[in-house]
C-alpha cells in the first residue's frame, strides 16, 4: 500500500530550512525526525488537539502525520478531518506524509487527504527523503 508519487504537493527550495510539522508520540521516532530533519524547523506534537492548533497558527512545508497517538492524544485522522473540513486551511494543500503502521488509520488519511503521500514508517525509507 506504500504510495511510490512524487513527495512534493507544495512547491519548496531544497536547501532552504522549512517548516516541518511532526504529529508523533513515540519517543524513539521523535528521536529519529530530530535527528534526521533537525535542521529545518520542527514543531513537534503529540496530540490531535495540538496538532490542529498548530495547523491553525503556522504555515508548513511539511507534515508528517501519525496514526494512533496514544491514550486521550486521539489520532492523525483527527487532523486529517479538521483540514479536510476546513478548506481554507493553507495546510490542506502542503506536502503531508502518513508515516501510520496502522492501516486503517493511513486508509482513512489517505481517504481525507487525497493528496498526501503514505509512507509506512521506517527509517531507512524515510532517511532516504529530500526534504
Amino acid at each position: 500500500m506504500a504510495d511510490t508519487r512524487p513527495i512534493l504537493m507544495r512547491e519548496v527550495n531544497m536547501g532552504d530550512m522549512l517548516d516541518v510539522l511532526i504529529v508523533e508520540y513515540l519517543t524513539q521516532r521523535v528521536i529519529f525526525f530530530i535527528e534526521r530533519f533537525g535542521y529545518h524547523h520542527l514543531d513537534i506534537i503529540e496530540s490531535s488537539d495540538g496538532a490542529i492548533n498548530y495547523v491553525d497558527d503556522n504555515l508548513y512545508d511539511y507534515i508528517f502525520l501519525g496514526g494512533d497517538l496514544g491514550q486521550e492524544n486521539g489520532s492523525g485522522t483527527d487532523v486529517a478531518e479538521y483540514l479536510a473540513e476546513n478548506d481554507g486551511n493553507p495546510n490542506l494543500f502542503t506536502n503531508i506524509i502518513i508515516h501510520s503502521w496502522c492501516v486503517s488509520e493511513a486508509s482513512k488519511m489517505v481517504k481525507l487527504l487525497p493528496h498526501a503521500k503514505y509512507l509506512p514508517y521506517n527509517e531507512r525509507q524515510l532517511s532516504t527523503l529530500s526534504i
